[in-house]
């Protein structure tokens, strides 16, 4: 009996290795039957297209050919870490899911410029994080803003994030053969921005973009873009996100050819580029000769020697640094706003110290309801040369009494353009009042 019980246990044993083993193999070949994979090689910086914003926004976009071999479900290909996943789109076979090893969160970073809007008011700065409310960093404090009360998100500037590459998975239900597969996305940063170099002396304008923050892209087309997407959140900040676009304009010019698609212009670089990871390019973008007029100009403290940039070019110049020289001499720089085409801009080169502007009160009367200032302003030009030099003074919507010389006024703001002979001295007086 005991023999007999020894050997019904080695038969069982025997039994359930080998429907163990059955199963085992059914399993596999079943798992491997549907999770036969392709796998496209060419890493996460693959690019044929890059189109980079200057907000810190770049789109992303290239082809592969792939083969499916027969069973073959599934499609795997990395994106960089900066790499919005909810942007991503995969085209030229049949998708049926698409998975990320990124778990999910919202576009916004610490650290990103973004416009809050809500029922009550606006608000923009920095954003530093979500607890229970939305905690923005504006003029050097904090504000928390409740999420119930947020109708609408606006994405200014972003920051550039590190972390891991994002493994994605394309589960497709196409039959084997070989496809065209086309990728594209969004992702954080690099930016780009605009340097020009003007010769007060001629007019000649030259623009440089300087790019920061490359990947390690190659034999890719090159676009930029003035100005970035406009990105917005509709209704609390975690839910999913609407891409939109603002009418923006761009530029072209040396290396750079322009095309003008809906309301935008783009500047495409003419020849197949190649990047490094961790480095600053900096790229030739447009030139030409812009009209300039200079003029002295005060409204209070030192007098300044700005100029008048009326853009006569075929393109629009991107808001960016002007560097101003005389020949091969660098004499300043300033900031311009976003410049269209025969618009204008003024930028400040110095501060003209030769000539010295004070105002004082020499009238002055309070009473009951009824206020009244007069005020004195001296032109002293200690140059060797005559000027000219625009003064203005805001009266904040009072009523003007007198001004010698007359006064033009738009607005509550008083303007002269007054000659001063070199040497010399001219005064100004104005007298205003208010009743309440």
């Amino acid at each position: 009996m005991h023999n007999s019980t020894k050997k019904l246990v080695v038969l069982l044993c025997i039994i359930a290795v080998s429907v163990g083993g059955v199963v085992y193999a059914a399993v596999s070949f079943t798992n491997r039957a549907f999770t036969n994979t392709t796998v496209i090689e060419t890493g996460e910086n693959a690019a044929d297209n890059v189109t980079i914003y200057g907000n810190g926004i770049t789109f992303i976009s290239y082809e592969e050919t792939i083969k499916l071999e027969e069973d073959t479900h599934m499609i795997q290909f990395y994106l960089p870490s900066g790499a919005l996943t909810n942007t991503l789109t995969v085209c030229g076979i049949g998708v049926v899911k698409i998975t990320t090893s990124e778990e999910y969160h919202p576009i916004i970073e610490r650290g990103d410029i973004i416009t809050v809007y809500t029922e009550e008011a606006v608000y923009t700065g920095k954003f530093l994080g979500w607890d229970s409310m939305l905690l923005l960093e504006v003029n050097n404090g904090t504000i928390m803003i409740p999420g119930g009360r947020i109708t609408k998100i606006v994405l200014t500037e972003v920051v550039q994030t590190q972390g891991p590459k994002i493994l994605v998975e394309v589960t497709t239900d196409s039959p084997p053969g070989e496809y065209q597969l086309r990728i594209s996305y969004l992702m954080r940063g690099p930016k780009w921005k605009p340097t020009y170099f003007i010769d007060l002396e001629t007019s000649y304008l030259e623009c440089w973009a300087t790019i920061e923050n490359v990947e390690n892209w190659n034999n890719f087309t090159l676009v930029l873009v003035s100005g970035g997407p406009h990105i917005v959140y509709r209704g609390p900040i975690f839910q999913p996100y609407i891409l939109a676009s603002e009418a923006l304009l761009y530029s072209p010019s040396i290396d750079f050819t322009s095309t003008t698609m809906d309301e935008y212009h783009e500047y495409t670089y003419g020849a197949k580029l190649s990047f490094k990871k961790g480095t600053v390019v900096k790229l030739p973008l447009l030139n030409g000769t812009v009209s300039l007029r200079q003029e002295y100009f005060w409204t209070s403290g030192e007098v300044q020697n700005r100029y008048h940039i009326n853009n006569t070019l075929n393109e629009p110049l991107a808001a960016g640094i002007v560097e101003f020289y005389r020949g091969e001499a660098w004499v300043g720089e300033d900031s311009i706003p976003y410049t269209p085409i025969k618009g204008e801009s003024i930028a400040i080169v110095n501060y003209a110290y030769d000539i010295k502007v004070t105002s004082t009160v020499t009238k002055s009367i309070s009473e009951y309801c009824h206020e009244v200032r007069g005020i004195s302003i001296t032109i002293r030009n200690h140059k060797t040369a005559s000027i000219q030099i625009l003064i203005q003074q805001d009266i904040n919507g009072y009523t003007l009494v007198t001004s010698t010389p007359p006064a033009t006024r738009v607005g509550p703001t008083l303007s002269w353009v007054i000659n001063v002979d070199a040497d010399s001295t001219v005064t100004i007086y104005y007298e205003w009042e208010h009743y309440w």
